[in-house]
């Protein structure tokens, strides 16, 4: 049985990543709005005013969709979508040396584009990098490239579940922590954990 890692830092850290374009459509609202208010280039003004309306919405639909979390993802990023669009929109605005297509901020935001078509397969990708493996000799879990661990059923006196924590006491007398309070799935974590060592005979609850 594998159970994926549903961890609540990694949502943290994507809201964080798209606040910085978030940020970066007030602005150009404000401009797009003052255009329009005084009657000139309101072409222009409306196209401002609709992608930086497009990053802000999603945005806030992202940040509701983070507090309701259900473990579900779209099949396409629409913030990603709406930055992508607001990224290009920026390397073609305004007087610059170099053509729009050679600009940073047109790569960017091509490459934005790219995460939000295909943000259901990334998604998908990225979680089964991260999980909880068991079967009836043992567990293994990876919590990253660099963070995993694996013991053997046999080799462990109990597992105490109890608390933010999954602490699995080693016959040797070592133990191995492992934290469940990060996890959006953390009942789903220790119930599988819990079922599957008293199943192999290992004590295996709130021993705390």
């Amino acid at each position: 049985m594998t159970i994926y890692l549903d961890d609540k830092r990694r949502v943290a850290a994507d809201l964080l990543n798209k606040l910085q374009h978030a940020i970066a459509g007030g602005p150009i609202l404000m401009i797009g709005m003052g255009k329009l208010a005084g009657g000139g280039e309101w072409p222009m003004a409306l196209v401002e005013i609709a992608v930086a309306l497009g990053v802000l919405v999603t945005f806030a639909l992202d940040v509701h969709a983070a507090k309701k979390h259900s473990g579900k993802h779209q099949r396409v990023g629409w913030f990603d979508l709406a930055a992508g669009i607001l990224l290009i929109f920026e390397a073609f605005h305004g007087h610059h040396v170099k053509p729009g297509y050679l600009r940073p901020q047109f790569l960017a935001g091509v490459t934005t584009l790219g995460l939000g078509l295909f943000h259901a397969r990334l998604h998908a990708f990225q979680k089964r990098r991260r999980y909880v493996r068991l079967d009836e000799t043992g567990l293994e879990i990876r919590v990253s490239r660099f963070r995993r661990f694996s013991v053997a059923w046999a080799d462990l006196a109990s597992v105490d579940l109890a608390g933010s924590k999954a602490i699995f006491h080693r016959n040797d007398g070592g133990r191995h922590t492992f934290r469940l309070n990060l996890l959006h799935n953390r009942d789903e974590v220790r119930k599988g954990i819990a079922d599957q060592a008293r199943a192999a005979g290992v004590p295996a609850g709130w021993l705390s």
